[in-house]
């Protein structure tokens, strides 16, 4: 996973158009990770049924804090398989074995509530990442009307994603691009409250 995640990051930083939009890159990074993954790996049994271990959208095993269940970004299934709930739908609550969760050009709230989510104690995974990608162009000719200006007040420096992040049991990639040169353009991971440069 971690070394899918290094290379996520680092094509993002070379050609951060490659994906339209942030849902392109769920799909491009699912890619990567299905590919990594040995053959033999890649499927396991449920029930009597085959079923890929890597998953888009699979649901949460509660709530986690919010009105109702939610959806991981991409999950990885443990394997063997194991429900987390003995019930007739328990294929909706197998266990985790990682989760990751995506956010390019979000908020602060975003990377707060994915913080929140992957650490919560009902969250039934074993390794809670989090990708958080800007992609900046000027503000008069953006690039596309999904980026982010480069002046933009909401981009938060690497610094202060690692301040959020300090003392959680999550890992957190974090990739800009900015095609203005105002932020340079980095990746880096955040984990046990280290920064480590990826490119």
């Amino acid at each position: 996973m971690r070394e899918v995640l290094h290379e996520f990051c680092s094509r993002f930083v070379e050609d951060p158009y490659l994906c339209y939009t942030e849902h392109g890159w769920h799909a491009f990074f699912y890619t990567l990770l299905y590919n990594a993954l040995p053959v033999r790996e890649r499927y396991t049994t449920w029930q009597g049924h085959k079923m890929c271990v890597v998953q888009k959208e699979y649901p949460t095993a509660g709530a986690l804090g919010k009105p109702k269940r939610q959806h991981w970004d991409i999950a990885v299934i443990s394997s063997p398989p194991q429900s987390a709930k003995a019930e007739p739908s328990s294929y909706d609550y197998l266990r985790l074995a990682a989760a990751v969760e995506f956010g390019m050009n979000e908020p602060e709230e975003h990377l707060l509530d994915d913080i929140e989510r992957l650490c919560h104690p009902e969250a039934n995974l074993e390794h809670g990442f989090i990708v958080h990608l800007y992609r900046l162009s000027p503000a008069g000719a953006r690039i596309s009307e999904r980026d982010w200006s480069g002046e933009s007040k909401q981009v938060l420096a690497m610094d202060q994603v690692a301040r959020l992040a300090a003392g959680k049991p999550v890992e957190v990639f974090y990739a800009l691009c900015d095609s203005t040169c105002i932020h340079a353009r980095s990746a880096w991971v955040i984990r046990d409250r280290a920064v480590d440069p990826l490119t």
